[in-house]
């Protein structure tokens, strides 16, 4: 084993943070070999919202469970209007990261807009900073589009605010739908990609030349799930040899949400620790 460790997204186990609630759903991913959790809220502010959950409850499950507190998925809108309830929750579960997703569509927002939220997201990245709360841009397949100098969005975010105030969060099947290859992006980002997402998708039945017609299709035929490396279109071995070598800290499954989330995320867990 090396010095990487396994966390697994909120989203993949959704439906049991709801209805079983976050402190059996903690013991249940503890069971299954997971030693970290990533937050998800949606287009919601807190956990509360999302989903019922009271803060202090989380606490105290992380800490009977020996959970690491990863980070958090967070609404970028918020943010712009009123950051500090959302790094309040933030600064009280002790999250060393924060991620937003990428912040426009790349080939429909104007030079303005876009330079505007490029600047807004530069500033809340500032702020957490100064809270010590590394922000990151949890790279989706939006952020495989490209923007007003022609870089990929997820590119422009961070060379326009400092990969010192924002990293990539990336996620193995955005890349891959985004036709860049995983081990190229985090040589070179080596040093800055702390948290690496492992989604994995099964093969496509054909070539579609626009990326956002082979999101919608990865996403329309991800319904009946896939656990990460079963029979989907990850080299698991070559990338978490590359985020060894590029300084990566955790490796975290994320899911789509299936009927059979449990069995999933076991599944994912098994295959990404041979490899680790």
């Amino acid at each position: 084993m090396s010095d990487l460790k396994l966390g697994i997204q909120m989203w993949s186990i959704h439906d049991v943070c709801v209805h079983q609630g976050m402190p059996a759903a903690l013991k249940l991913v503890k069971d299954m070999g997971y030693d970290g959790f990533e937050f998800a809220l949606g287009d919601d502010i807190c956990l509360k919202d999302r989903c019922g959950a009271d803060i202090n409850e989380v606490k105290a499950a992380l800490a009977e469970y020996d959970v690491k507190a990863i980070g958090s998925h967070i609404p970028f809108e918020p943010l712009v209007t009123d950051p500090d309830s959302v790094l309040k929750e933030c600064l009280e579960l002790e999250l060393p990261y924060a991620a937003i997703g990428p912040v426009f569509w790349g080939d429909r927002a104007t030079y303005s807009e876009q330079k505007h939220i490029y600047e807004q997201t530069a500033q809340i990245a500032r702020l957490f900073k100064k809270n010590g709360i590394q922000l990151q841009v949890h790279c989706s397949a939006f952020g495989y589009l490209h923007d007003y100098k022609g870089r990929h969005v997820v590119d422009g975010m961070i060379e326009e605010a400092g990969i010192e105030l924002l990293q990539p969060e990336f996620d193995t099947a955005w890349m891959i739908c985004g036709q860049v290859n995983p081990v190229d992006m985090l040589h070179k980002y080596a040093g800055h990609v702390d948290v690496l997402h492992f989604k994995d998708f099964h093969p496509l039945p054909e070539e579609y030349e626009y990326l956002m017609v082979r999101h919608n299709t990865i996403c329309e035929l991800q319904k009946a799930g896939c656990a990460v490396g079963d029979h989907g279109v990850q080299d698991i071995e070559s990338i978490i040899g590359a985020a060894k070598e590029s300084g990566t800290k955790w490796v975290v499954t994320e899911l789509w949400n299936e009927e059979d989330s449990l069995e999933f995320a076991k599944i994912s867990a098994e295959n990404l620790k041979k490899y680790m």
